[in-house]
């Protein structure tokens, strides 16, 4: 006989699966600050600034952490009543042993008495190469002036994907203003002339609009 160490098993390949999210998925009259989602391994979270979005957005972003198999989400910001918030943790929740990701993970709860269904969907193109930039995020501004942009953060904010399309979900049925912004300093406003920019004049309502946006 040979003597040797136990190879441990098979590899693990899995990423991490949702056990338990409190409140419970697609929550309504929810009144509380807090999100706790369990899983069924221990996890890690990985580049939170980039892959974490909640909208509408806040004032003061939610302090998120994780402790073995538990990922939290604490509200700073009192929630707007009767709203519809999409949790969008992009490819951040991985296994802390091999780094599986879980991707897109995302969570919906409302304030209300329903979850919003609207969505708001199309593409940006430069328009000089006709190419993507990945790096623009989409913004929606509700019942604004068009000024709007240049003085305060949007109420919802989408990144674009590798073709350069973008969708909102979980809209209410409302009006809406629409712009791109390659945000230079992070702030998410348009406030340099040298960050792109593009806009449509059109006000888009979620209830009636049917086809993708284009800009």
């Amino acid at each position: 006989a040979q003597i040797g160490a136990p190879t441990g098993g098979p590899k693990d390949t899995t990423a991490p699966k949702l056990v338990k999210a409190a409140p419970g998925l697609n929550a309504v009259n929810f009144f509380g600050n807090k999100l706790i989602f369990t899983f069924d391994e221990f996890i890690d979270l990985q580049d939170l600034q980039n892959n974490l979005l909640i909208t509408p957005l806040q004032k003061t972003s939610a302090i998120v952490s994780s402790n073995l198999k538990t990922l939290t989400v604490k509200f700073k910001d009192t929630l707007l009543p009767n709203t519809t918030y999409y949790v969008n943790f992009g490819d951040a929740v991985k296994d802390i042993n091999e780094g599986n990701v879980l991707k897109g993970f995302s969570y919906v709860f409302s304030t209300g008495s329903s979850i919003d269904s609207m969505e708001l969907k199309g593409k940006v193109l430069m328009a000089e190469t006709g190419k993507t930039d990945s790096t623009i995020s989409v913004m929606l501004y509700r019942n604004s002036p068009d000024t709007a942009v240049a003085s305060r953060k949007p109420d919802y904010l989408v990144r674009l994907k590798g073709d350069g399309s973008f969708a909102f979900k979980y809209l209410p049925a409302d009006n809406f203003r629409i712009y791109a912004l390659k945000d230079g300093d992070g702030n998410k406003f348009y406030n340099a002339k040298t960050e792109l920019f593009a806009f449509s004049n059109q006000i888009y309502n979620t209830a009636t609009t049917n086809t993708p946006i284009v800009l």
